[in-house]
């Protein structure tokens, strides 16, 4: 079942958050820099925040009470369309079909819109994930976080 997300959601999404980003970027990034992230962007008061923004927050993915994945929305800030700025599902669970749900059900949500996803260009799968659901590769860009420099693709589907 795929629904929106609620506060009492959040614990839920920090823990399918911590193992898919080790799952993910344990070859990509370093340690720290994973651990930064997860500190930061997912501490129980960004993700509050994160609910609430509109159009978007966070949706979310259950199996049996239990939550196995989630994706979140958000405006870009030049009005452009909105960005997929984050889509994880347990590694347990991954390639079941889960994330193909969660898209979706937000395309589903918002028609006739614009959408940016910016992927970690050593994440084959995502790259892959989003090749697949016909969003085009737009260029690729290299981000400093905490002093490493990461590359990533911006991709973009238009659904109108």
């Amino acid at each position: 079942m795929i629904r929106c997300g609620t506060k009492e959601d959040i614990p839920a999404i920090q823990a399918v958050a911590r193992m898919a980003w080790e799952h993910t970027y344990r070859e990509i990034m370093r340690p720290e820099t994973r651990s930064h992230f997860l500190d930061q962007f997912y501490s129980y008061e960004a993700l509050a925040k994160a609910l609430e923004v509109q159009p978007g927050g966070i949706w979310v993915a259950e199996h049996n009470e239990n939550l196995t994945g989630f994706i979140q929305v958000v405006p870009m800030l030049d009005h452009s369309g909105l960005e997929l700025s984050r889509l994880y599902v347990l590694p347990a669970v991954q390639r079941q079909g889960v994330g193909q749900a969660l898209l979706a059900a937000i395309l589903a949500a918002y028609p006739r819109t614009k959408w940016w996803a910016l992927v970690e260009k050593d994440d084959q799968r995502a790259v892959a994930f989003y090749k697949k659901h016909h969003f085009l590769r737009q260029r690729e860009l290299t981000i400093n976080i905490m002093g490493e420099d990461l590359v990533f693709i911006e991709f973009l589907r238009h659904d109108y």
